[in-house]
């Protein structure tokens, strides 16, 4: 598999916002994000390689990468003559946006991440987490194959989209995952794990506002304070609600964004 421009939708003037969503519904979740932003900002949503033919059911592919998913974006701002931008990613946006920053730094102006799934960071810590090691487990087990409906409620009980797997259906927003969830099948170890030492963090030098919820699931908590810990310039925004407190909270969470941009 090879990097490639990515889908994207391009609303609006003036300095650009690139909004990078999370595993499940991909950039449907930050539809009503970018319609307030685009009235500032030019704002972009991109649709990655994995949310893009997961919705349309294709299993992971095994060669899919880190790496691709990062060349991907990066060509994907080249297509848009973007030469910097301010980055917003969701979850495994979020993962996605920690290792832009590394590799491709000229073209971060500002971070905003949301309960980032960077779960590597806690690994390479050298703290085990018996919730992390059961997601990695779990995960990687749905790379390349089927994901039922299933599958789905136990990730969305672990990545803090629910409180438990039995109550998963009955979330709000669970007719909108059910489509979506062949997405989950390209979490492989070698796209979800890039090559990094959490020492590197210290990197990223552009200014990073993290976003966590209060009724998240604890690695997530986790990996912000391993963020906050570690990068030079944070601010750490907390909202009530869970892994989907920016949509929760959408005035609270565009109001911090706004000034963070400013």
């Amino acid at each position: 598999m090879r990097p490639r421009v990515l889908t994207y939708e391009a609303k609006g003037q003036g300095r650009p916002v690139v909004l990078v969503p999370g595993g499940l519904t991909g950039w449907l979740s930050w539809v009503p994000h970018a319609e307030r932003l685009s009235a500032g900002w030019r704002t972009v949503r991109v649709q990655p390689i994995h949310n893009e033919l997961g919705f349309a059911g294709r299993p992971g592919d095994p060669d899919y990468t880190a790496a691709i998913e990062c060349e991907s974006l990066r060509m994907t701002l080249d297509d848009l003559e973007i030469e910097s931008a301010d980055l917003v990613g969701w979850s495994g946006g979020g993962r996605a946006l920690i290792e832009f920053a590394l590799t491709c730094p000229r073209y971060v102006r500002t971070l905003t991440l949301v309960e980032p799934a960077a779960y590597w960071i806690l690994d390479r810590l050298g703290d085990p987490d018996p919730e992390v090691a059961h997601l990695n487990e779990f995960l990687h087990g749905l790379a390349g194959r089927e994901v039922t409906e299933d599958d789905l409620a136990e990730f969305a009980a672990l990545a803090g989209l629910a409180p438990t797997a039995d109550r998963a259906r009955a979330h709000p927003a669970w007719p909108g995952w059910v489509p979506h969830r062949m997405a989950l099948s390209w979490s492989s170890e070698q796209a979800d794990r890039p090559d990094r030492r959490p020492a590197e963090l210290a990197d990223i030098d552009c200014p990073v506002l993290l976003v966590v919820g209060t009724a998240t699931a604890a690695w997530l908590k986790g990996v912000v304070a391993a963020l906050a810990d570690r990068l030079p310039d944070v601010t750490v925004l907390e909202l009530p609600g869970d892994h989907a407190c920016h949509i929760q909270h959408i005035d609270a969470f565009l109001d911090a964004v706004g000034e963070h941009l400013a």
